[in-house]
């Protein structure tokens, strides 16, 4: 509202009523609060938005969770029992005797030479004679009672066990006595180049796949003593031939003949290069074929129709003496008194196993009935 007043001045002057100004006012002073209660600069801001708590996101429940992983744990099991079963259901199929002959075959024909050749490249014919020779009849003797194919000695069990550690330290004797022998006759530069520990320890660890896969053989041919002799010694021989070959095609192709040191291809033409032009190959493959290979397993298994594999076995603590016997015969070395004294432990300890265990197999047979 405008309202027109007189006084003493000339003109007339326009002034507001009091409820304008009123409302002016408020409004003024409205708008000063809204401007304070603005931040006025942009650090402000950060303040305020670094104090401004978020707002708490509402957590999906636990109960569908637990649904999904309970279904999947249920799905894993599932899983797994019906590949029992299958497993199962195959396993009844398989001709276990067939898996017996593969494994006796990839053993004998396939590990032992490998382990064998390949420690006596990393460490000295001594060591491999140890490993080769009394250690297999203690490392059989030990697989068998473990693995409950041969029992221990019920009436003579430390007399057993004492025999046997007679026969291998015995040999041992001859060993260590053919070493020392040989190592004075060699020279100072001789000595001096030995081996380092690093192969030393790796050449052992080889050499001990020489008695574990000596051991399975003789396990598993006590099993299969109802095949001819001749015809199961073909069957690992033809099987450890096709491992050998396997092995290099695999190795020729996967890692470049870096596992057996040369490629299929490069075996081959070796092979053929040698039996060309080396007699001595000839004569030394047929040797190893028909005497060290053949003959040996054939009576091997012939052997174990009537033997206890831990009997077989321990013939091979012989070799030592029966090396020293022929050296003495084909070069004149001599025997000297540790050589004689092993040669003694040795058949004492064969004997005495030998002899405990017949003693077992006749009370076996002769016992009476209830």
């Amino acid at each position: 509202m405008i309202s027109i007043e007189s006084g003493n001045s000339v003109g007339m002057t326009l002034s507001p009523s009091a409820s304008t100004i009123e409302s002016m006012c408020s409004s003024n002073s409205m708008t000063d609060k809204k401007m304070e209660d603005l931040p006025s600069t942009q650090s402000q801001q950060q303040t305020r938005s670094y104090f401004h708590r978020p707002r708490r996101r509402k957590r999906s429940s636990p109960k569908g969770n637990n649904c999904c992983t309970y279904y999947i744990i249920s799905y894993i099991f599932y899983l797994l029992l019906m590949a029992q079963k299958e497993f199962t259901k195959m396993m009844k199929n398989v001709n276990t005797e067939a898996l017996q002959i593969v494994a006796a075959g990839i053993a004998g024909m396939l590990l032992l030479p490998s382990c064998y050749t390949t420690g006596l490249i990393m460490t000295t014919p001594t060591i491999a004679s140890v490993w080769d020779g009394p250690m297999i009849p203690l490392g059989c003797f030990c697989a068998a009672v473990l693995l409950k194919l041969e029992k221990r000695s019920e009436q003579y069990p430390l007399a057993q066990v004492g025999s046997l550690l007679l026969a291998v330290g015995g040999s041992l004797i001859v060993l260590l006595a053919d070493f020392i022998h040989g190592n004075d006759h060699k020279n100072g530069a001789e000595k001096d180049a030995g081996m380092d520990h690093m192969q030393f320890i790796q050449g052992n660890m080889v050499l001990s796949g020489v008695v574990a896969a000596y051991s399975a053989t003789a396990l598993l041919q006590k099993q299969l003593t109802h095949y001819p002799p001749i015809t199961l010694t073909g069957w690992m021989f033809g099987i450890g031939c096709m491992g050998c070959f396997g092995s290099l095609l695999l190795d020729s192709i996967l890692l470049g003949g870096n596992l057996t040191g040369s490629t299929l291809g490069q075996a081959l033409s070796q092979l053929h290069l040698a039996l060309k032009t080396s007699p001595t190959f000839r004569y030394g493959l047929l040797y190893s074929a028909y005497f060290v290979g053949g003959a040996c397993f054939a009576i091997a298994s012939y052997a174990s129709s009537h033997l206890e594999s831990s009997v077989i076995t321990l013939f091979a603590a012989c070799q030592p003496p029966m090396t020293a016997v022929l050296e003495w015969i084909w070069e004149g070395k001599g025997f000297g008194w540790k050589k004689v004294l092993g040669m003694c432990c040795v058949c004492c300890g064969m004997c005495g196993f030998t002899y405990i265990k017949r003693i077992e197999s006749h009370n076996k047979h002769h016992k009476p009935g209830p």
